[in-house]
């Protein structure tokens, strides 16, 4: 990705706390995984609780497990555009502190955590998207 893609500094990305945890009308779960078996990205979608859909994604073996947490993350990101809800404020969970202090370190620019950026960029903009590092 050209420089010229990269998120200003200026636009920086912020994390809400643990208090915000239930009170958004979307909750999704993120993960991703490496093994002997390959390397894989899952995700779960709750509306207000309730189980509604899983998305998997199988990578090329070649990935790491930190791609496959990347790429688990915008793929929520760009899924829960689609959600139709009167009310919608979703907060995406990951396990992975690496890729959450990477978003926040304007000095990485790998593909995928730019694309993550920008895409939080634009929800934060329609304020939408409240991402909460589980611990």
């Amino acid at each position: 990705m050209g420089t010229q893609y990269w998120q200003h500094p200026a636009e920086t990305i912020t994390f809400p706390s643990e208090e915000t945890k239930g009170t958004s009308t979307v909750q999704i779960y993120t993960n991703g995984s490496k093994s002997e078996k390959g390397v894989g990205a899952g995700i779960a979608i709750y509306m207000s609780g309730d189980f509604i859909k899983s998305l998997k994604y199988k990578l090329n073996a070649r990935c790491t497990n930190n791609q496959a947490e990347q790429l688990a993350i915008l793929k929520t990101l760009q899924h829960t555009v689609n959600i139709h809800a009167e009310v919608k404020t979703a907060t995406v969970y990951t396990d992975s502190r690496m890729i959450l202090d990477s978003l926040k370190n304007t000095n990485i620019h790998t593909i995928l955590i730019e694309e993550i950026r920008q895409q939080l960029t634009e929800m934060k903009k329609m304020q939408m998207v409240h991402p909460i590092l589980l611990g």
